[in-house]
This record gives structure tokens, sequence and C-alpha cells, in this order.
């Protein structure tokens, strides 16, 4: 496992080494990782059931509505604790 880190440690220091003398003006580089970030965060498509979701505005709401049902759900049954809990 030492071998594994050690190279992960090498290519993590090699990236920052590109970043720095490649990085942040406007470059082929910098848009390459700008947009390898864009494609990795996407959420191109989204399964509700059976139904296959696949424009941004179906997912934004389907989202939403998972969420706020889930936040805004009634408690069944409150969570107590007994007397004798804390020593």
């Amino acid at each position: 496992t030492d071998i594994y880190k050690s190279e992960e440690l090498f290519w993590q220091r090699r990236g920052g080494q590109n970043w720095l003398l490649k990085g942040d003006a406007n470059t082929t580089y910098f848009q390459a990782i700008a947009n390898g970030r864009r494609r990795k965060c996407a959420i191109p498509f989204l399964w509700d059931g059976d139904v296959l979701l696949r424009s941004p505005d179906d997912i934004s709401t389907h989202i939403y509505s998972f969420y706020n049902e889930l936040f805004l759900a009634e408690l069944h049954g409150a969570v107590t604790l007994c007397a004798d809990f804390w020593p």
C-alpha cells in the first residue's frame, strides 16, 4: 500500500506543478480542466421510478420536490430518551 500512496502523491504533486505552470490563464490546459469538472458534476439524466428525466428543468423539479417532501414530512413518532439513559 505504501507504493500506491507514494504513486498517488507523485501524481498529485505533478498535477499541482502543471497547474502552477499552465494554470489559471485562459489556456487549453485550463479549459480542459474546467470542462472536465463541469462534465463530472453534471447530471445528464435521472430515473424517477420507470421514467427517464432528461431535460434540466425536469431534473431540477424532481430534485426540488424530493428534498422538499423529505424535509417537510411530518415525524412519525417522536424520539425520546429514557430517564436512565445517562449514567
